[in-house]
């Protein structure tokens, strides 16, 4: 009765991680980039039992973000990019860390760099000439201005970075990824090289977040948590019959 006790709370915990997480999820189906998370668990087995004694409930769930490229949205802009494949670009955080985004969000500071969303910087950074204008990326990831003579000019290159499972990445919010033991190696190269796709420029990456997926897996996971709480309820009852009989 005890098992019974801790596999429908372990029920109850799992199903209120996933209503969190979809939750999560519909709060940012209109962010630029965003990935939406699945949740994974399994049952939880006490190998020091017989099958028939270890049903012992729902392990512990893991987050994985679920890189499917979403679609683009035109912005016009013409320092912003999309990412078309499963790729990553890297910046500068606050902090000197080299992170992984996906958000191809540039602009030009006043201190003549071209950075990155919320002014991080570039990886490796760029920077520009004083009195350039019309800043732009073509779809190679050559960023480029015009000076002040009309003079276009190259500001340097994009260059994209691929992980054998980004599932595995280190989700440090803010649209940052951290590499991680189990997103697995990585290699890197420029846009259109025949390893990595072109970028789509003056434009944006929408969310991947799908309303009807997620709506659909918040009725589950509801369903799943009363049912637990039913099932909490009834091993409840049964050992306070047995603690009864025992008087």
């Amino acid at each position: 009765m005890t098992t019974i006790l801790g596999a429908a709370v372990s029920g109850m915990v799992h199903n209120q991680v996933v209503l969190d997480t979809v939750g999560d999820n519909l709060a940012n189906v209109q962010s630029a980039a965003f990935k939406r998370t699945r949740i994974v668990a399994e049952g939880r087995p006490d190998r020091a039992l017989t099958p028939e004694n270890s049903r012992l409930g729902v392990a512990e769930s893991t987050l994985d973000p679920i890189f499917d490229v979403g679609s683009a949205e035109m912005t016009g802009d013409e320092l912003h990019f999309m990412v078309n494949d499963d790729s990553f670009f890297r910046v500068r955080d606050f902090d000197g860390e080299v992170v992984y985004t996906r958000l191809g969000k540039l602009s030009a500071d006043y201190l003549g760099s071209i950075t990155a969303f919320r002014g991080r910087q570039l990886e490796p950074p760029m920077e520009t000439q004083e009195g350039m204008t019309a800043f732009a990326i073509d779809a190679n990831g050559v960023l480029s201005g015009r000076t002040q003579d009309g003079t276009v000019e190259t500001l340097g290159q994009i260059t994209l970075v691929r992980f054998t499972n980004p599932s595995g990445l280190e989700s440090l919010g803010d649209g940052l990824y951290r590499e991680s033991v189990n997103s697995g190696a990585s290699f890197e190269g420029v846009p259109g090289d025949g390893s990595f796709s072109t970028l789509t420029p003056g434009a944006l990456e929408s969310s991947n977040v799908d309303m009807a997926r997620e709506f659909t897996e918040m009725i589950i996971a509801q369903r799943a948590y009363q049912a637990s709480v039913r099932a909490f309820s009834v091993g409840d009852s049964m050992l306070a019959t047995a603690t009864d009989l025992t008087r």
